[in-house]
């Protein structure tokens, strides 16, 4: 059981990683495009940006919900 919830939460660490290195690189791009392309104007920009943004936000979310899970989890052990 021990090894199950530990292989969890290494998926859920490696899937976190992803998704922050997946922000970096929309930032990054988006950062790219308004220097270097004078088509990509400053509303694909701010959308590419939101979508970062929202990404940002369901992470948040997640690693909230887990510390609360996990401080309950340490009060029982």
């Amino acid at each position: 059981m021990e090894k199950e919830s530990a292989m969890q939460m290494l998926l859920e660490e490696l899937n976190s990683s992803l998704i922050l290195t997946d922000m970096k690189s929309r930032i990054v791009q988006t950062m790219c495009n308004l220097i270097d392309d004078e088509v990509y104007t400053k509303s694909d920009a701010v959308y590419a940006l939101l979508e970062v943004v929202a990404l940002i936000e369901l992470e948040e979310k997640k690693v909230k919900s887990s510390d609360l899970t996990g401080i309950g989890e340490r009060q029982v052990h």
